[in-house]
């Protein structure tokens, strides 16, 4: 009677540990499904980054056409009326020019630009 109380005393041992072995494997197996899940959902998200996609890359490359073609306007711009400012000097001058011979010898605004070149005499030498 001893005996067998001892050998079911020693089945009852063993089932415990091998129960709490399988208890053991199964919270590692969980632990281990999760942490693939996790894994898993972390690479889909982080997969594209540091890349851009094809949407990203075509939107990019509108934003730079239009700065371009903006400056472009701008430089255009700006030399158009570079020219017009240089055509409206000319007017001016012209005008001068004009008033300054009905002023029958008045000096005009702007200097002459075919000044009379006179001779300063001659330059130091032997006489």
């Amino acid at each position: 009677m001893k005996r067998t109380m001892l050998m079911a005393a020693v089945a009852l041992l063993i089932s415990a540990g091998l129960s709490a072995q399988n208890a053991n494997r199964t919270r590692t197996e969980q632990q281990n499904r999760s942490g693939e899940t996790i894994q898993a959902q972390t690479q889909g998200q982080y997969q594209n980054y540091g890349q851009m996609t094809s949407e990203q890359k075509q939107i990019r490359n509108q934003e730079r056409k239009a700065l371009k073609n903006e400056k472009k306007m701008l430089k255009k711009q700006q030399k158009e009326t570079k020219k017009q400012e240089a055509a409206q000097n000319r007017n001016q001058y012209m005008e001068q020019e004009k008033t300054a011979a009905n002023n029958k010898g008045a000096r005009t605004a702007t200097p002459m630009k075919n000044a009379a070149k006179v001779s300063k005499g001659a330059g130091p030498g032997k006489k």
